[in-house]
């Protein structure tokens, strides 16, 4: 559902369609489903794989025939986040997007442009009259989280060895690479004890910026479960406070715009606490004003519950204080670019555990492995259980490329401007793809969007129009 949405574009068209449909990670089923009747409802070739990832083919028109199949690839799901405070059930709800000026945007909610306008402008094609060569239309499931969709793509499905992935977010830039990564968690058990403290607060950090752990983790926002931590931790330094619960962010991906917590203090400490923890939290403040001018600390009373044992509390706010986040290295041969990273972007609390989710990212595999030996040992020293959950290789500079230099010269020849060529510290699925597939001639290309991954992502319009445009020219040129 978009508001406003004004015009006959195929690509918008089929985007508000996709946004009324549910397509978190992990929950493409229904968005799998609607593809596969739609390629048969047009009598296409479709395949829906076990995973549901989608293939969709359609044949070369009359005067290439001879040209080689070209594959479009991107993914059916979204990262899905909310405002805090904002009720959004996201297994059923449509999105709720409005156009303001030349933005579609979700103000409440992510808007899933990323990557939903890749599947909108691969439909647009297959439902429209444009020269093409032939053509296998790849869509992914569970890009977001742990790329199972493309590390299940089976290679006995496509053909083509010329691919082209839509899931980059700046028109004018042609990528030609990108990070690989590890996604883990460290694992607390959690233990109990008894308390005589009468007092319960609830301390919450909240309205920070969040952002896309890959392509924003260069700007150093705040992290708010590492600031609430490190809150914790100074106010702890001069009084006596037990802790019931941590918890925050939503996915390793993301970095968090909230945390919160709940401790339990003498009745007659609440002053004392709640003063320094304000302390604490305008020190952070002041250190993320730039970045998170909007960050602010809320300190509730709430009903009493059960207290962590010393050990298991200590144990985790040392852990979060001491474990490495944000850049970690960047790129000694390409000016800017981040070499290598991780953000700690979910803290779960469940019966029996917390389990804090990271994602690790580097073109450099030996940098992955060192931050993970970091991670891994901050968690070890302070009672954590560190637990490797997916890995993904990077996509490896190709020294010749056909279809970059056919991409490169088309763009200036279309805009007069020279494109960008870059490799990027985010994740696409294009190494993956490469090992499920074989080796391949990639690039990713991709429409103008801002706030990817957090509440409040748009996309141009205009962008996407004048992307779509440079896609079908792409395709149209033989050779």
């Amino acid at each position: 559902m978009i508001k406003g949405l004004k015009g006959e574009s195929p690509v918008l068209k089929f985007f508000a369609d996709i946004t009324d449909i549910p397509r978190c990670s992990k929950n493409e089923e229904e968005i799998s489903n609607y593809l596969k009747q739609w390629a048969l409802d047009r009598k296409l070739e479709v395949i829906q794989d076990d995973v549901n990832n989608i293939i969709i083919k359609k044949p070369a028109t009359e005067g290439y025939e001879d040209e080689p199949t070209t594959i479009l690839q991107g993914h059916m799901d979204m990262v899905c986040g909310a405002v805090k405070g904002h009720e959004h059930n996201f297994c059923s709800d449509p999105i709720e997007a409005v156009v303001e000026g030349d933005r579609i945007i979700a103000k409440n909610t992510t808007l899933g442009a990323d990557d939903g306008i890749a599947v909108a402008m691969m439909l647009a094609i297959l439902d429209g009259d444009y020269p093409h060569p032939a053509l296998e239309c790849l869509i992914t499931v569970d890009e977001e989280t742990n790329m199972t969709g493309a590390h299940n793509v089976e290679g006995k499905y496509i053909e083509g060895r010329r691919l082209i992935n839509i899931d980059s977010e700046e028109e004018g830039i042609i990528t030609v690479g990108c990070a690989g990564g590890l996604v883990n968690n460290v694992v607390f058990k959690k233990e109990f004890e008894e308390t005589d403290k009468a007092t319960f607060l609830k301390v919450e950090l909240a309205g920070l910026r969040g952002g896309h752990s890959g392509s924003d983790i260069h700007e150093a926002r705040g992290n708010a479960i590492l600031l609430l931590a490190r809150i914790l931790k100074m106010a702890y330094e001069d009084h006596d406070f037990d802790i019931a619960d941590f918890h925050g962010g939503t996915r390793p991906n993301v970095i968090p715009q909230d945390a919160e917590a709940v401790i339990a203090l003498e009745s007659a400490e609440v002053d004392g606490v709640v003063k320094a923890l304000n302390e604490a939290a305008d020190i952070i403040k002041s250190e993320y004003i730039a970045t998170d001018p909007k960050a602010h600390l809320t300190i509730t009373e709430v009903p009493s519950q059960k207290v962590l044992a010393r050990k298991v509390s200590d144990g985790i706010i040392n852990y979060l204080v001491t474990t490495p986040n944000g850049v970690n290295t960047f790129s000694k041969k390409i000016e800017g670019l981040v070499e290598s990273s991780t953000n700690i972007g979910a803290a779960i609390s469940s019966e029996d555990s917390f389990a804090f989710s990271s994602q690790i990212r580097s073109d450099v595999e030996t940098k992955i492995l060192e931050i993970a030996m970091k991670n891994r040992t901050a968690a070890e020293v302070n009672g954590g259980v560190f637990e490797k959950l997916s890995a993904y290789k990077p996509w490896e500079y190709a020294e010749e490329s056909p279809l970059r230099e056919k991409a490169v010269k088309l763009w200036k020849d279309l805009t007069g401007e020279e494109p960008t060529v870059e490799m990027i510290h985010a994740g696409l699925e294009c190494g993956i793809l490469q090992d499920s597939i074989g080796k391949m001639d990639m690039i990713s290309i991709g429409p103008d969007m801002e706030g990817v991954h957090a509440p409040g992502e748009n996309l141009s319009i205009q962008s996407t129009e004048k992307v779509f445009a440079y896609l079908l020219k792409l395709l149209e040129q033989k050779g």
